[in-house]
């Protein structure tokens, strides 16, 4: 059953932190070479867009409750526990105190605004880079985890 938890856990929290690996990268990259009113147009239909999507909320949402459920059955292992926490963070909370603010203002924001929308890219760009690295590394050692079961 432990193993069952782990494989499940990382096989959604994989195809997130794979997302969020392609956001911060070549995503990233794309929108810094459109000027501040492509950059808004385009990042903030993605916002819309993505607080909508039944995938990106499942993928995101479930590993949270396999974790609960791995923890509540009474499994302890330490590298899947640091791993899952660390994804999580990457995904959720990160996301929570980063990201969700920085959306919230590049929706309310003038879209003429160019300062704002460069300080906003930069910000999310940072939350981007930050919930790769978190969930990359979160996934990792679940991995690690599965491979000492």
């Amino acid at each position: 059953m432990e193993l069952l938890f782990k494989i499940s856990f990382l096989l959604l929290s994989s195809l997130f932190t794979g997302i969020v690996i392609f956001l911060s990268t070549v995503l990233r990259g794309t929108f810094n070479a459109l000027t501040e009113a492509q950059y808004y147009s385009f990042y903030s239909e993605i916002i819309v867009r993505g607080r909508k999507s039944v995938v990106i909320n499942t993928i995101v949402s479930v590993p949270i409750l396999i974790f609960a459920a791995y923890l509540l059955y009474g499994f302890r292992n330490s590298f899947f526990i640091t791993g899952s926490l660390l994804y999580i963070s990457g995904s959720f909370v990160a996301s929570i105190i980063i990201n969700e603010p920085a959306y919230a203002q590049l929706l309310k924001m003038d879209i003429n605004d160019r300062a704002e929308i460069i300080k906003i890219r930069g910000l999310l760009n940072k939350g981007n880079i930050t919930r790769a690295v978190l969930s990359l590394f979160g996934i990792l050692l679940v991995g690690i985890s599965i491979s000492g079961y």
